[in-house]
Order: C-alpha cells, then sequence, then structure tokens
C-alpha cells in the first residue's frame, strides 16, 4: 500500500515536533542525535566521494550506483530496492 502524500508530510511534522521536545528535554538524547548526524555526515561524505571518484568512468554509472548501495547496507540503512549482495 502507498504512502499518502498527507500521511509522509504528517510523519514528517510529527517527527521533527517529537525530535524538538526531546532535545529540549533530555541531555542524553541530544548526545545521541549528534552521533547520528555526524554519522550521517560521514555518509554522505562517502557518497560524494563516489560520485566524484574518477576512476569510475562507465557510462551508465554502475560501479557508482553499486558502490553508493554498498555504503547505504553497510551504515545498516539498507534498501530493499535491489539485491546488490
Amino acid at each position: 500500500m502507498a504512502t499518502s502524500v498527507a500521511e509522509i508530510l504528517y510523519s514528517q511534522i510529527l517527527g521533527w515536533e517529537a525530535l524538538r521536545f526531546l532535545r529540549e528535554e533530555d541531555e542524553s538524547f541530544s548526545k545521541r542525535v549528534k552521533e547520528i548526524d555526524s554519522r550521517a555526515v560521514r555518509v554522505l561524505e562517502e557518497i560524494r566521494t563516489i560520485l566524484d571518484d574518477e576512476t569510475l568512468d562507465d557510462p551508465e554509472c554502475f560501479a557508482r550506483i553499486d558502490r553508493i548501495v554498498s555504503v547505504i547496507n553497510e551504515s545498516d540503512i539498507g534498501t530493499s530496492r535491489h539485491d546488490w549482495g
């Protein structure tokens, strides 16, 4: 079942409000959020490095896509789109 745009937007608003509340109320949560933010930045940096890698020159970018999906999977984010294992 597809998620509606309204459900997605509602989830985002609810998530942001919960995050705001928890940041204000719980110092240990704030520390954990900073750790998550740091991890997210590292994953994005890895993806950018892959995209900027001139040694991966296949025109269809299969090598880049494969490496990006690997980074995502290694980060426990995962995707059900392809089985790249």
